[in-house]
Formats: structure tokens, sequence, C-alpha cells
């Protein structure tokens, strides 16, 4: 048995000599959250498996997944979770559960608490995630291609319009498809980039579209970022306008963000929210967060977290 073991860790050391990268991290998270009415415990944990190799021509290529994506009929093995990549000089295509070209070059605003986006206000669910018209926190499978020369970067992201959505979530449509671009372009500390979204949604008759305008600044430790969107066609939001401010003094990183989206439907209000945290770095991957978030909507009372989140 002894002289199988040895003989079976010297085949895999030489196999993976010879064969693509694969790395194992993770990250986990504990504390407790309060919903506006009680406080709870909540904790997570999570492996990610990410693959990297490179052709004999140059080109490099590899794969991204979590452990937590494998489940049901929306996992890495359908496209509807992971990511896939090819690139070279001519850019990166990437396939799976890519983000829309907007939010690939822009992101969202500062997240606030140890559950970042996974904890909306109470009465209009609002995150520090900016409302993007496609591919947001979405499981579809969907094609991506980025590309950066100097100063400039460029995307373009689409689904092959056979199925949009999740089925787990309720929101997967058969005959719905969506496309994006989006370019950006940084000087110095400074980076301005615009956006254009479209949502066909041809089984339910309703053609979406919508522009954001976003500019991200560094002064010093404090990094801002800004947007502004405007809906078209049959899109149901008007406009939108977020800001936050993220600011490090030494260990400790105070965070904060605002937005506001107008809806086109009479009758129907405005909302604003926002949220305000702060992060304390321990070192060796673990962080200390709390953060509270708050909306407008009439009944809606404080949600707030706190608790410790790790990098493995």
């Amino acid at each position: 048995m002894k002289k199988l073991l040895i003989a079976s860790t010297a085949l895999v050391m030489v196999a993976g000599a010879a064969a693509a990268e694969v790395k194992l991290s993770g990250d986990a998270r504990m504390g407790a959250v309060y919903d506006s009415e009680d406080w709870n415990f909540s904790s997570r944990a999570r492996v990610q498996f990410t693959l990297s190799g490179t052709t004999d021509s140059g080109l490099e290529f590899g794969a991204k997944f979590r452990t937590s994506d494998i489940r049901n009929a929306e996992d890495p093995r359908n496209g509807n979770r992971g990511t896939v990549f090819l690139s070279g000089a001519f850019g990166k295509i990437t396939m799976g559960d890519i983000a829309s070209a907007s939010e690939e070059l822009f992101g969202d605003l500062a997240d606030v608490g140890y559950l970042g986006d996974d904890q909306g206000t109470a009465g209009f669910g609002g995150t520090n995630a900016i409302p993007y018209l496609t591919l947001d926190n979405e499981t579809t499978s969907g094609l991506m291609y980025t590309y950066s020369a100097g100063a400039f970067s460029v995307a373009a992201a689409m689904t092959d319009g056979h199925g949009y959505g999740s089925v787990a979530a309720g929101t997967f449509e058969a005959d719905t498809q969506s496309y994006s671009v989006a370019a950006a372009y940084t000087f110095g500390n400074y980076t301005v980039g615009l956006g254009h979204e479209i949502l066909d949604r041809d089984g339910a008759g309703l053609d979406m579209s919508q522009t954001e305008l976003a500019g991200m600044a560094k002064f010093g430790n404090t990094d801002v970022k800004g947007y502004y969107a405007i809906g078209g066609d049959e899109n149901p939001v008007d406009d939108a306008i977020g800001l936050s401010v993220a600011s490090a003094f030494g260990a400790t990183t105070v965070k904060g963000y605002v937005q506001k989206v107008d809806f086109v439907a009479a009758g129907v209000d405005s909302v604003t929210w926002y949220g305000l945290g702060a992060d304390y770095d321990l070192g060796g991957g673990a962080i200390l967060a709390a953060g509270i978030q708050d909306d407008d909507v009439d009944g809606s009372d404080p949600v707030a977290n706190m608790g410790v989140k790790f990098k493995f």
C-alpha cells in the first residue's frame, strides 16, 4: 500500500507539471444580521477552483467556478455558473455566467457590511449594486468580449436568445435575448465610461434599453464612483443616479453610497436608498465589517449587519 501511495503521488506530480494549473482559493464569513425586525446569525463558506493554461503559441485559457455554483440545472457543466475564457493579443473571450459589458467595466458602488449586496433594504431591496438592465446577478450563459489598449477599454456581451434568467429564482424567460456594449477611458486617477444595454423580451412582447454614464476617481486614499443611467423603450426605469465614497484611514476603511431611481409608470414614486459602513483589516485575509442600509419607502425600517469576512 505504501509503494502504491508513493507511485500515485509521483504520477500526480509529473502530470501536474505538464498540465494546466489548477488553484484552490476560498472565502467565508460569519456574523449577525438585522432584518429590520430581528437579529439572526448568518455564515457561509465557499471554495473556488481557478484553472489556467497557456498554448504553445502564447494564448491563455482558463476557467473559474465555486463549489456553491453546483446546484440543480444551474451549474458550471451547463454554462450557467462559472466562466471559461480564451485570451491573447486580440483581447479576451469569456463564456458562462458573465456580467453585462457596462458592469464589467464600471462595477458597482462601494459595498457596506460583511454581507455586501447579499442584504438589501427592507422596503425596496436596494443594495450597493448599480441597477444595470441586463445580466445583473442572472444565471444565464452568455458571451463576452473585452479588449484594452493603453488608456482605452471596450467590452461587448450578449446571450444566445434561447433562455435568459434563473430557473431557481423564477426569472427564466425562454424567448429573451440581451446585448450590451461599453467603453472606458482612463487618464491619471480618473476614469470615464459609457455603456448601452438592450433586452429583447420577445416572449413578453417588451423591448427595453438603458444607457449608463459612469465616472471613477481616486484622491489619495479616497475612491469615488458615480453614475447616471437613463431607461428607454419599455424599461420601467426612467432614470437612476448613484454615488459612493470609500476612504481608508490606516487599517480602517469607511464607505458609503446613495442611489435614486425614478420610474416611468404614473403613480409610482421614485425610491432613494443608501448605506454606510466600515471595514477594519485584521490582516492575514480577515476583515471585520459592519454596515447599515435604509430606503425612503413608507413603513421601511433600517437593516444592518456586522461580522467577519475571510479570504483564503
